[in-house]
């Protein structure tokens, strides 16, 4: 098979699965409920905080967000601001999608922990409760994946079909709904 062995294959699909979420698990329950959760993460992520969407004019974070960047002792301030502010925004909607889940989830679990540990100083009863769930949501995210119901799956699903048949053509042929009945 063009000599790549069944090592270099299991290989590939380890490596592959850094990103991708595999491996996925087999319980429709359990994939309904990533999909509550990425979903719920995803959107309050890119509406909750308002950092992104205009205000007063202006796009990206606010000078009152940069400030409270600068006040933590982040050097370049204002690059880290609009590292969290995107990270954020468009790492919501990657997981609300499903699609690239795992680093969208960690980039965000890192952003909410210095919100809710670094910033609010782990008050989690107070002003930190939001930083604090949305901490735990991601950080969850990233070790489990988004579940079967999700654009990494269905990528994953065709580039292992393509890699185990070696006919790239063959991954339009993948039981992608068969996987669903199990």
């Amino acid at each position: 098979m063009f000599g790549i062995s069944k090592y270099d294959r299991n290989k590939m699909k380890r490596i592959r699965s850094i990103g991708l979420g595999y491996p996925f698990p087999r319980s429709i329950s359990i994939d309904l409920g990533l999909l509550l959760i990425r979903l719920a993460t995803g959107i309050f992520l890119c509406t909750v905080f308002e950092k992104f969407l205009p205000r007063d004019g202006r796009w990206g974070p606010q000078d009152w967000f940069i400030a409270d960047i600068a006040k933590m002792g982040f050097p370049f301030p204002s690059f880290f601001a609009w590292c969290a502010v995107l990270s954020e925004f468009f790492g919501g909607i990657l997981l609300a999608l499903g699609l690239l889940a795992r680093p969208a989830a960690f980039f965000n679990a890192v952003t909410t922990f210095v919100a809710a540990f670094v910033f609010h100083k782990g008050d989690v009863s107070g002003s930190a409760l939001l930083g604090t769930v949305f901490f735990a949501s991601t950080l969850g995210l990233t070790l489990t994946g988004p579940g079967r119901i999700s654009i990494d799956y269905l990528m994953f699903r065709l580039w292992t079909t393509a890699s185990t048949t070696g006919d790239p053509s063959d991954a339009r042929k993948s039981p992608v709904v068969r996987e669903f009945e199990s």
